[in-house]
């Protein structure tokens, strides 16, 4: 599905791409991109919450960073839950800060949700030391059968696929994490504060990571993955719940002949 007409608004981009309504819908957008789509950016959250609905929940990436994860944690870093601003664009921002909106409590891969399951998706208590392990909020949507939305991103964009590393790591050929376990400091809704410990994703992971390579080895039916271009701005839609029961399969295969997944196939040839 390519080539889709300018000037429409973003209802009409998430109809053609088969969002589904009333679900948990994990959002990934740039401002910047959809401004280039000719979609009014002010509109992106409130077409959103509308299009979940009272049944659904919608939820975005609220991270404090945007350097690697280790460079991040390297920092000893402090994370407010209620003053710290998201790093990663302005459209994560403008949801933290929306009504009804409420944010999990990881120092660093942390998530804002609004809708019938926000408060359950952020949990009530940072996930350690693994930030993609059982107690993450990735993992919460990934069991809740989420949807991910690309707004103006790349099909490389997807941390749900360091969900998928974490759970294979016993078989990779190298470690996901690193062995050093990093201190945080986490300040909750009431002001108090505690340490939380950190593993970091090893910088490779995330610099080298291709998952857009699981379309061509998948071949998903469109019920499950979409894809619509406007003015060069990619927007796209994935069954989670599809996704990731192959994604698991496909890791253990290649595990199991000492090579890596297709989206890690880069890191065959890095140099550690």
């Amino acid at each position: 599905m390519t080539g889709s007409r300018p000037g429409r608004g973003l209802a009409h981009v998430l109809e053609e791409l088969r969002v589904p309504r009333q679900r948990l819908l994990y959002v990934q957008a740039s401002a910047d991109w959809i401004q280039r789509a000719g979609l009014d950016v002010s509109d992106v959250v409130p077409a959103l919450v509308a299009w979940s609905g009272p049944g659904g929940t919608l939820v975005m990436p609220s991270y404090p960073f945007f350097t690697t994860h280790q460079e991040y944690l390297e920092s000893r870093p402090v994370y407010d839950v209620r003053r710290t601003p998201s790093m990663i664009g302005l459209l994560p921002e403008i949801f933290r800060r929306s009504r009804g909106v409420v944010r999990g409590l990881d120092p660093d891969f942390c998530v804002a949700a609004v809708g019938q399951e926000a408060e359950a998706i952020v949990g009530t208590a940072p996930a350690a030391p693994d930030p993609f392990g059982p107690d993450s909020s990735y993992q919460r949507m990934l069991g809740r059968g989420a949807t991910l939305v690309g707004l103006g991103v790349s099909l490389n964009t997807s941390s749900f696929i360091h969900v998928i590393d974490s759970r294979a790591e016993a078989c990779y050929p190298s470690p996901v994490y690193g062995e050093r376990l990093f201190s945080t400091t986490v300040i909750d809704l009431a002001g108090r504060s505690q340490e939380v410990p950190r593993k970091a994703l090893q910088p490779r992971f995330q610099q080298l990571t291709s998952p857009s390579t699981i379309v061509a080895e998948m071949k998903p039916a469109d019920s499950l993955f979409a894809t619509t271009e406007i003015n060069g701005a990619r927007f796209f839609k994935w069954d989670l719940d599809q996704w990731s029961s192959w994604c698991l399969a496909h890791a253990g295969e290649r595990a199991a002949g000492g090579a890596w997944p297709c989206w890690l196939s880069r890191l065959s040839s890095h140099t550690e």
